[in-house]
């Protein structure tokens, strides 16, 4: 420990952005997903705002715990949670590496996560729906049509097309975790009367969801749907924050499941307890007791 202490005192001393050049190339060895990489790029361009000038030795938990505490404050919890093991993971690797005596992120306990957005009904969803067909918001209403029926995430219903169809089979390749996964074209969500044949033989050209033949922009699908939930119900309406986009994911789970479908191969989890979380209506469905 004295002759760490005397190396870094008889060296200029070196800043966190110093280390977070090298840090990145450690990153850049690791074969992360594109949506882990677009996470961590952007933390660390907090953390350079933050405390990039400061020398990395003189970091100190309070500092860590006032960057993870910018999320905190904006009740982020996700997010607090993904600055917290970036933290403790960019110092680790310092102490790791010879650029610091210890880990000031460690005495830092992982801030709670606790989920406040609504789930969404089946008589939400078709109500929104009904919105979006209402006002001739086709691009919504296909989208929506679409997460519902195949679960998947708005990333990836932004880039499914008909020259993806193989063998009667919709090839799904996530963007977020890299998951590949084949959806039978003849899968339906028996709730709405829909199947994935039917959009795909209704969609006007190769992308299933589009503007002017062109994918639709992520930021779009959010908003448009957040306008058109905010025109059916009051902000007051909801138990938590407002339902969203992705919460169609959720009910898809939910009325697949009731279909006894394997809903983990379908949403791309590698295991069951993740989609068990899915399954979880937070207290707005009842359960159903089945009697043979």
């Amino acid at each position: 420990m004295l002759f760490l202490s005397r190396l870094f005192k008889s060296t200029k001393p070196q800043t966190v952005n110093n280390w977070l050049d090298e840090y990145i190339k450690i990153l850049d060895g690791r074969n992360l997903k594109p949506k882990t990489i677009e996470i961590k790029t952007y933390l660390i361009k907090v953390i350079r705002q933050q405390i990039g000038d400061n020398p990395l030795t003189q970091i100190t938990p309070p500092d860590i715990t006032k960057l993870i505490k910018i999320y905190t404050d904006q009740d982020k919890a996700p997010s607090a949670k993904c600055m917290y093991h970036l933290l403790k993971d960019v110092f680790r690797e310092a102490y790791a590496h010879g650029w610091n005596d210890r880990n000031p992120a460690e005495p830092i306990k992982c801030p709670t996560v606790v989920v406040k957005r609504s789930r969404m009904t089946l008589g939400e969803f078709k109500k929104i729906l009904s919105e979006a067909e209402k006002t001739g918001n086709k691009i919504m209403h296909d989208a929506m049509t679409l997460a519902l029926v195949t679960g998947q995430r708005r990333s990836d219903i932004a880039e499914m097309k008909k020259s993806n169809v193989k063998r009667n089979y919709l090839l799904v390749d996530q963007y977020k975790t890299g998951a590949k996964i084949a959806l039978p074209i003849k899968l339906e969500c028996k709730k709405i009367g829909t199947s994935l044949r039917d959009i795909i033989e209704s969609a006007d050209n190769d992308f299933l969801v589009s503007r002017n033949n062109e994918k639709i922009k992520l930021d779009d699908i959010t908003r448009q749907f957040s306008r058109l939930r905010d025109r059916v119900f009051n902000r007051d309406y909801w138990t938590g924050t407002p339902t969203t986009f992705h919460e169609i994911r959720s009910l898809a789970e939910r009325l697949y499941r009731e279909q006894r479908i394997d809903t983990m191969t379908l949403l791309g989890h590698k295991s069951q307890q993740m989609t068990d979380k899915y399954n979880d209506s937070r207290g707005r469905e009842y359960k159903k007791l089945r009697i043979n």
